[in-house]
């Protein structure tokens, strides 16, 4: 089963994590047998311990990053305790803060401000600037990074307090890079992050607008097209109802009759179609009462629509407020109500609300219910008989375009069509 993309990356991350654990683990080994070589007194049972261990932590992890199972935050943030831990004791058995790998704790701070939540950011840098403090005083001396001790008393004294301010000031060196990293790092990772989601945004809406061209294209060369054998089918049925009605048929005249009324429809289409585009192009809005604009664009729905019941209530609560409307908006609000009155021409209920900052439409059908695959980001295959599976896609293009948001919320008996606009939608 396909992983979401967020779940890949923490995946690609422990993957990750595993392959940086190597670094110190190989360098450690390596130290390690410089220091047999030089007939250095270690503990060597508990080093060879603690190196298993990490060996067998290694493998544990890396299996880990190929199960399916969800990656939390908490659990990553998990994984780079257990390193801080076992390098720490491994510090402890090496000569402490005197170690010169001592400074690899700066390593897991880097990868926390990447992966990590600032709060866990900076926890993983307190424990580690904690840990780097205690080896300071707690730890087992390795010879050959102290102080010799055949010197005499002044030049040992000396020597000792270089020792000191040296070990100090790889302290506050630590200390220093660790808050650098935990706040620049982080800071940056953040930014790349919101470029990253920006990016992804203008993808998307390039693509949206690619489709939505295409599909306008399309519908402009259509609209032209059907212009000549609309008029053809308008004169022929015009001629044969012109003729002797007496002789005609009742049920052939009611059928010629409820042809020109579906021919003068698709015209006064194409005529609205085409007086869109005027005046989208020449930028104009129609300012109007919220209430007054819904009422009539319900209205002339319905007009087109007389087969469908239809319910339209208004929120008395609200204070008259007005606002531009720009004219696709009317016919993406159309789109979506002729979805309902598809799905239960018998009932659907339209409601508008609004307060300072926005409009809300809710248009309920009590039809079978929509499916869930659709979600009208992209053309799809229409569940309807005749359906072409654009007029959600290009409803949530338009709407989107103006700051308008849709949400098909399906019910136990239909669904609930929700559009949001805000106010001042129609401007571009």
């Amino acid at each position: 089963m396909d992983q979401p993309p967020a779940q890949l990356a923490t995946h690609q991350n422990l993957r990750t994590l595993c392959l940086i654990r190597l670094i110190p683990l190989a360098g450690m080994v390596v130290g390690l047998y410089l220091v047999q070589r030089m007939d250095i007194q270690l503990q060597w049972l508990s080093v060879a311990a603690l190196l298993a261990l990490s060996v067998v932590i290694l493998g544990f992890t890396w299996r880990r990053s190929y199960r399916t199972v969800a990656i939390t935050q908490g659990e990553f943030f998990g994984h780079l305790l257990v390193d801080i831990a076992i390098f720490c004791l491994l510090m402890y058995h090496t000569g402490g803060a005197a170690n010169p790998f001592v400074s690899y704790l700066l390593v897991p701070i880097t990868i926390a401000a990447i992966t990590l939540p600032p709060t866990l950011t900076w926890l993983v840098g307190l424990i580690c600037l904690a840990s780097y403090t205690a080896l300071l005083f707690w730890h087992l001396p390795l010879p050959a990074l102290a102080p010799h001790s055949t010197l005499d008393h002044g030049i040992a004294a000396q020597s000792r307090n270089g020792a000191d301010l040296h070990l100090m000031g790889m302290w506050l060196n630590f200390m220093v890079s660790a808050l650098l990293i935990a706040y620049f790092v982080k800071r940056m990772a953040r930014t790349i992050a919101e470029q990253d989601r920006s990016l992804s945004r203008q993808q998307q809406q390039q693509l949206e607008d690619e489709q939505l061209l295409a599909v306008a294209t399309l519908a402009a060369s259509a609209a032209h097209e059907l212009g000549t054998p609309l008029n053809t089918i308008k004169l022929i049925s015009d001629d044969w109802r012109q003729r002797d009605l007496a002789t005609l048929d009742p049920e052939l005249s009611a059928d010629l009759t409820l042809v020109a009324t579906q021919v003068d429809r698709c015209q006064r289409t194409l005529q609205k179609l085409a007086g869109t585009a005027r005046s989208h192009s020449d930028a104009g809005l129609r300012s109007a009462d919220v209430e007054s604009y819904f009422r009539e664009l319900v209205e002339d729905w319905l007009v087109m629509r007389p087969d469908v019941v239809a319910t339209f209530a208004v929120d008395g609560s609200a204070r008259p407020a007005t606002m531009a409307f720009h004219p696709a908006l009317t016919a993406s609000i159309h789109n979506l109500l002729n979805n309902a009155a598809d799905a239960s021409p018998q009932r659907v209920d339209i409601a508008v609300t609004w307060t300072g900052q926005q409009v809300e439409l809710r248009i309920r059908d009590y039809g079978d219910g929509i499916n869930t695959a659709i979600t009208g980001h992209r053309p799809l295959r229409s569940d309807k008989p005749a359906g072409l599976g654009l007029g959600l896609f290009l409803a949530r293009s338009i709407l989107a375009r103006h700051g308008g948001t849709i949400s098909l919320e399906p019910g136990v008996e239909g669904t609930t069509t929700r559009v949001t606009l805000p106010m001042g939608a129609g401007h571009d």
